[in-house]
């Protein structure tokens, strides 16, 4: 199922890379920045992924990127590979939920933005969505997340709302004994963590950030 998400020979890759059952197996930085109309709504957001070290090299390596490993990419390689990673599958929609007065808004289809190699070899894109049904002027909550818990996501990027001034932005690292305590109890309840390799429990929610953007009306 996850396969779908991206490259099923790069997935393979890193499951094969690690120890049975080793849960998540690609870890990626985020990072959000919020976009307003004129009567201070939300009404687009762009998200930066930006892949660990080892996910990053396998990439490279599956779409004969960095031939000559200078960790430069051609322009033509950038073109190439923006959007490569937007191609969902399997029930994940991206990862990104947002909130306003505890009522989900409406995400639209993601469209690429960039596609970027870090001088250390990481692998960074950027797409942006549209926003609708969000109230002027109100807080958003927004959180970046695989439900499946096979992407570990860690919202330590730039969190910015466009240029507007005094914008707020407070982040909210997850209970990590606490969501361990939910994933062991599930795990248990499906028969340990080998059962699970095929069956994984939906806990990714419980590892998640959370950032509250507020803008001033």
């Amino acid at each position: 199922m996850i396969a779908s998400r991206f490259s099923f020979a790069v997935l393979f890759s890193v499951a094969s890379a690690l120890p049975l059952g080793a849960h998540p197996h690609i870890f990626v930085d985020a990072g959000l920045r919020v976009i307003h109309d004129t009567a201070g709504a939300v009404t687009a957001v762009e998200v930066t992924w930006r892949y660990d070290e080892l996910y990053s090299l396998l990439l490279a390596s599956d779409y004969g990127l960095d031939t000559d490993h200078d960790m430069i990419l051609t322009a033509e390689e950038n073109a190439a590979m923006l959007g490569f990673d937007l191609n969902w599958g399997g029930g994940f929609e991206g990862g990104l939920v947002l909130r306003q007065s505890g009522e989900a808004l409406t995400i639209g289809t993601p469209e690429p933005v960039s596609f970027f190699m870090h001088p250390n070899g990481q692998i960074e894109t950027i797409h942006r969505r549209a926003v609708q049904g969000a109230a002027p002027s109100a807080p958003v909550e927004a959180q970046i997340f695989d439900p499946d818990f096979y992407i570990a996501f860690e919202m330590i990027l730039d969190i910015t709302a466009d240029d507007k001034p005094g914008c707020a932005v407070v982040l909210e690292r997850p209970d990590l004994d606490a969501a361990y305590a939910v994933l062991d109890a599930a795990l248990q309840k499906i028969g340990g963590v080998i059962a699970a390799e095929d069956n994984f429990p939906p806990v990714g929610a419980y590892f998640a950030d959370r950032a509250v953007i507020a803008c001033p009306g």
